[in-house]
């Protein structure tokens, strides 16, 4: 890559975002009984966050061209700590829904900024990698959420796990903070070196990924996020953010319930299968970014939804392993979950990579902003959907549904060979 240090910086604060962001979800049992709530008011917990995180989105990323994106960055994670800390210190369920809400205020930061600090950094011919890199951060943050806040709940309780998740997320965002400061500068004489600069600013060039160093004014950093074009191929790259995220969160959200009402396995083995799910997926991050970089994005975006497809729809398949040895079981389950994990997370950094393609420095924050109000629309209702669908019809026949979204994941990534900007 070409800054490869500076990369890294956003890479651990991705891990820190979706830590916090998913803090809440491995001690919602324990929630319900210590406030007497049911479970529907523990997952307006979750919704609160995710609704406030979809409506800051692009609020967040237009700020972030007038700012500064590392600034808005590193506040957001800092803010995301302070939500989690109430939290940790709420008497109530109401103190609990104002700070999810803080949470999810100051998480909406993260995306817009971090993802366009990364395609500042990067020229077209390592974003890819980039953004493969920067997946794999989040999903090593996600995989630790559980672990860490739900190990320390199991030994001692809620509050101190909730704490202790404050602690670690502080001191890693302390971490990113040195490696921003310390990140290497631009070689401008390479191809594809120091940003361009708009007319409005001086000559002198852009060393921080989207922070001007010249008097560069807020009015013009404000008129290039108000004015951002909306081509048609980031129309359908905000519809393909949609639906990719809808795919996403329905697998994640109810690959454990599937598995344990699907073969009878237990919940704990649903869960190890969960999590073989998102370390698939945080390796083929890593690789599909680097594929990216080297051939058709396009076609690899389409070949990741069809792979997806054909593996969630032949999960049917699974009645066949009933009355295995629950330790055979699990393993078979773990490796075909990894697998399933790979297709779905490669289409991440490839989509990335095409959005970054579309991006400047002086608008890459609003564009982004743009494309995660997508991804937060997706997020909030993939779920809903396919929660009402496993009502209605069992989570046996829900989940195999899912495999429609990703054949319309694929349809929509061919779509960008006939739009033209």
């Amino acid at each position: 890559m070409r800054r490869p240090r500076a990369v890294g910086s956003v890479t651990v604060g991705h891990g820190v975002n979706e830590f916090f962001s998913i803090v809440i979800p491995p001690i919602i049992p324990l929630l319900v009984a210590d406030f007497g709530i049911t479970y529907g008011q523990a997952g307006v917990l979750v919704t609160i966050f995710f609704v406030m995180y979809a409506l800051f989105q692009l609020p967040a990323g237009m700020l972030a061209d007038v700012i500064g994106k590392e600034r808005l960055l590193i506040a957001g994670l800092f803010g995301m700590a302070g939500g989690v800390l109430v939290a940790s210190l709420a008497t109530s369920y109401e103190t609990l829904l104002v700070a999810q809400a803080i949470a999810g205020i100051s998480g909406s930061a993260f995306h817009p900024t971090g993802m366009a600090l990364v395609s500042d950094y990067e020229t077209e011919q390592t974003e890819g990698k980039a953004m493969g890199v920067f997946g794999f951060g989040g999903a090593l943050g996600t995989m630790s959420a559980p672990v860490i806040v739900g190990g320390v709940a199991a030994v001692a309780d809620w509050r101190l796990a909730l704490a202790t998740g404050v602690a670690i997320g502080v001191l890693v965002t302390c971490l990113v903070v040195y490696l921003f400061v310390t990140a290497e500068e631009p070689d401008t004489d390479e191809a594809g070196g120091a940003d361009e600069v708009d007319d409005e600013t001086e000559s002198t060039p852009r060393t921080d990924g989207g922070r001007s160093e010249s008097t560069h004014s807020v009015r013009a950093a404000v008129r290039n996020a108000i004015d951002l074009p909306i081509t048609p191929s980031i129309v359908v790259l905000f519809f393909v953010t949609v639906v990719l995220s809808m795919q996403h969160r329905a697998i994640q959200t109810y690959t454990t319930s599937y598995v344990a009402a699907e073969t009878g396995a237990s919940v704990a083995a649903g869960n190890v299968t969960f999590f073989a799910l998102l370390v698939g997926g945080s390796l083929a991050s890593l690789y599909a970014g680097d594929l990216a970089d080297r051939f058709d994005r396009i076609t690899l975006g389409i070949a990741a939804s069809l792979a997806t497809a054909a593996l969630v729809a032949a999960t049917l398949a699974t009645t066949l392993l009933e009355g295995l040895p629950i330790e055979l079981l699990t393993a078979i389950l773990a490796v075909w979950f990894a697998v399933i994990g790979a297709g779905m997370y490669a289409s991440y950094p490839v989509k990335n990579a095409m959005v970054s393609q579309q991006a400047e420095a002086t608008s890459s924050g609003s564009l982004f902003g743009v494309i995660q109000t997508g991804s937060a629309i997706g997020s909030a209702s993939g779920p809903t959907v396919f929660g009402v669908l496993s009502t209605r019809w069992g989570v046996v026949a829900a989940f195999p549904a899912i495999a429609a979204v990703s054949v319309v994941l694929a349809l929509s990534f061919g779509l960008l060979w006939f739009v033209t900007d």
